[in-house]
């Protein structure tokens, strides 16, 4: 297994000694866009903690949903003046928000359901449909799918597949594969994304 997703396994581990099913929040909140290992290792984790599975997936599916419809209101009641103040105080949060707004904008509210699997957008997808006018009904029902995708779709799968596969000798090198294809993946959508950007402001100035 690749040492930051021992790290990241071990952390994990750490959490649910800890936190138990409190566990959910951080593995959630702090999980970067992009395939959600450490919420992947949590269900892989969660039985030998002897937590519910049913319990662990309600409660993700509850602090995601929370999460971004907190971020859409502060998108929507924030609105530009909030944008404003973010720029000059926190730069990169701001540039975030904004890409994902332009997503939102360019490829419709389906990017509310997998634009969080994407670089940059995936973590404000709440704040850049609200900042792009996605009407609050359209966003939840589109939200509710990518949430559903996240914690049920990732959850189930690694929980009554991973854990009968975790003892295989081939299943690190399996991880290891995964890892390496969505990092390179994420790291060529990244780079799409910039080139796209970067060919819309030239063809705009000329």
């Amino acid at each position: 297994m690749p040492s930051s997703l021992q790290v990241l396994w071990n952390t994990i581990l750490g959490w649910t000694e800890q936190y138990g099913y409190h566990a959910v929040v951080p593995t959630l909140v702090v999980d970067p866009a992009g395939v959600p290992w450490a919420w992947i290792f949590l269900m892989l984790i969660a039985a030998e903690a002897k937590l519910n599975i049913i319990t662990m997936l309600a409660y993700g599916f509850a602090v995601l949903t929370i999460v971004d419809h907190l971020l859409y209101a502060l998108g929507c009641f924030g609105g530009r003046p909030l944008m404003a103040k973010l720029t000059a105080r926190w730069p990169k949060i701001a540039a975030a928000m904004t890409a994902s707004e332009n997503a939102m904008r360019g490829k419709g509210v389906w990017m509310v359901a997998w634009g969080r699997y994407l670089p940059v957008v995936g973590r404000w997808v709440g704040t850049g449909a609200a900042l792009a006018n996605v009407p609050y009904v359209r966003f939840a029902i589109f939200d509710a799918i990518g949430v559903a995708v996240t914690v049920l779709g990732f959850g189930a799968t690694a929980h009554f597949v991973g854990r009968e596969i975790i003892d295989y000798p081939w299943f690190p090198q399996a991880v290891m594969g995964t890892y390496i294809f969505t990092t390179v993946a994420t790291a060529l959508l990244t780079a799409y994304g910039i080139w796209r950007a970067k060919t819309r402001k030239a063809a705009s100035r000329a």
